[in-house]
């Protein structure tokens, strides 16, 4: 059986979509399937899957790279059996179109808020995704993409979400049909956890993109004033985005610059040698939806702090959790964990959490409902 699976982001990228992708794509192909992903992206090293993998160069102009990207879905979707979108825009949209004029079964996964994250991206507006919807910005920043949204979601076959926050958000602003919906929550499972040796000093640890949601000017400044009072601690910041020289010129400005590091995009593995030697992971953003990186975290048994109102699967203890535009809320909990007695603490809580949502478990779910 022929499946699409069509992808704004896809190996060498991490991210969650990309990394589920792959993982579906690999065991569709173990059980005899021909899955084709397409992607956006530019990499033209070695071919390494078992599996057909085509992309659209994201250096062409953004109109151009959509045409081709919808005629790369069209073209490759003649014989499938199933579309499997994994966002709304860059590849939900040419799912739409191809899977209808072909008629063809057609899914998507909803990763996040197209319209949300891209006015607070830009600086426009800087307030939570609740407050967004509620106060109906959506209708005054992106009307038109808002009333395509609303076209198109209902009309798939099967709409994946990976919490309930975001399903009820979708529910009540586009109509998403509940008969058609399937929460499949992110993989969080335990693994080997902290290294024996504690760190010399307290680690916090970001990994995500640099943009103006994720809050990290707060995080940078807060830092500073916590190190100011401690004498101790690093912040270390991994990863890319239009927000990075912005954030590398307040780190020079601070006191605690050479306390403060800031790392380029790396691979799975070496992230997870960072996150085994931290303190602590931190989700600042202004919402966090269900963060793959504070998963990870967790299932190496590293304690995080995270901003409230989050759609995270997993239900985290106080001492956990922050406001987001309570930057004083963010310098008390950040203290917390450069006491020692605490860190043996937030670590045994973080133990007892239940996780066990394995790959297995999610890679069968999509597999059943791609293949049914």
């Amino acid at each position: 059986m022929k499946i699409i699976l069509a992808t704004g982001i896809f190996y060498p990228d991490v991210g969650g979509p990309a990394i589920h992708v792959r993982k579906i794509a690999e065991a569709l192909v173990e059980k005899g399937h021909r899955p084709v992903v397409l992607a956006y992206g530019d990499y033209d090293g070695p071919d390494i899957f078992n599996f057909e993998v085509k992309r659209v160069s994201r250096k062409l102009p953004s109109w151009r790279r959509w045409l081709k990207y919808l005629w790369l879905v069209f073209v490759n979707s003649f014989g499938a059996e199933a579309i499997y979108a994994f966002n709304l825009s860059t590849a939900g949209l040419p799912v739409f179109i191809a899977g209808k004029l072909l008629r063809k079964k057609i899914l998507i996964r909803v990763p996040g808020d197209p319209i949300w994250e891209r006015v607070v991206e830009s600086g426009k507006r800087f307030v939570t995704i609740q407050e967004y919807y509620e106060q109906g910005l959506y209708r005054r920043d992106r009307l038109l993409v808002f009333k395509a949204i609303r076209f198109i979601l209902p009309r798939f076959d099967a709409i994946v979400f990976y919490s309930s926050m975001l399903r009820d958000l979708y529910e009540k602003y586009y109509g998403a049909p509940s008969a058609k919906i399937q929460i499949i929550a992110n993989p969080v499972s335990k693994r080997n956890g902290h290294d024996i040796t504690p760190p010399i000093e307290p680690i916090i640890l970001f990994a995500g993109r640099f943009v103006a949601y994720k809050n990290l000017e707060m995080v940078i400044r807060t830092f500073d004033k916590v190190r100011e009072e401690f004498g101790k601690g690093r912040l270390v910041l991994i990863g890319d985005g239009p927000d990075k020289e912005k954030l590398a010129r307040l780190a020079k400005e601070l006191p605690s610059e050479k306390s403060i590091q800031m790392l380029p995009k790396m691979n799975q593995e070496k992230l997870f040698e960072y996150i085994r030697s931290a303190t602590l992971g931190i989700g600042p953003a202004l919402t966090e939806f269900n963060p793959n990186f504070i998963l990870e975290c967790l299932s190496f048994g590293t304690p995080v702090l995270l901003s409230r109102g989050n759609g995270l699967t997993v239900a985290l203890p106080e001492e956990f959790l922050f406001d987001p535009k309570n930057g004083n809320e963010l310098k008390a909990k950040m203290t917390q964990f450069f006491d020692e007695e605490f860190n043996r603490r937030a670590r045994a809580r973080v133990t007892d959490l239940p996780l066990n949502q394995t790959w297995e478990k999610v890679i069968q779910a999509h597999l059943d409902l791609t293949l049914n």
